[in-house]
């Protein structure tokens, strides 16, 4: 059975069925915009997966997020500066890096997302780099996701405690000692 926490078309994380083969993996799915993420790597190593949510939680709660409650180049719309910050990433890593987002291992590591805080909305923009895209129209082509600040970190939360429960009870369930 699935468990869906948010929605697709904004911002969404879809948890699978615990591995048959090890407690220690499970398939999820994430969405935004209506955009499948996780489509090269859906099965995450539940440990490094949770612990990377949780850092993007902490990032966001902190008074250093605040520094993301505006555009790194005012005069530009959120996809336009993500556009400049990968483009500026080599050059200007430290900024890109600020904002960068959803940096969650191999399961998102075929997309790449930065994260601005405007007036209560979450500026989700993305585009996706691997050749290997299942669906080549979306190559070159980024996208926004928005939705209210509030919202994403509830679906991250939910989704992260899910995660650490089921994970624990499917170790119990097994007879592994964590």
């Amino acid at each position: 059975m699935i468990q869906r926490f948010g929605e697709r078309n904004t911002f969404a994380l879809e948890l699978g069925a615990a591995d048959e083969a090890s407690a220690d993996l499970r398939v999820v799915d994430v969405y935004a915009g209506g955009r499948w993420l996780t489509c090269d790597d859906n099965v995450v190593f539940l440990s490094q997966f949770i612990g990377s949510l949780n850092d993007d939680l902490n990032w966001l709660v902190t008074p250093a997020a605040q520094k993301r409650d505006k555009l790194p180049f005012s005069a530009l719309t959120p996809l336009e500066n993500h556009k400049e910050l990968l483009e500026l990433a080599n050059d200007d890593n430290e900024l890109h890096l600020f904002h960068r987002f959803m940096d969650w291992g191999p399961t998102a590591d075929n997309v790449s997302m930065h994260l601005f805080r405007v007036n209560g909305i979450a500026y989700l923009p993305f585009s996706f780099w691997r050749e290997t895209h299942h669906d080549a129209d979306e190559l070159g082509t980024a996208f926004c996701a928005e939705l209210p600040i509030h919202e994403l970190l509830d679906t991250i939360h939910r989704a992260a405690w899910k995660l650490t429960w089921d994970w624990i009870g499917e170790h119990k369930r097994r007879g592994i000692t964590m």
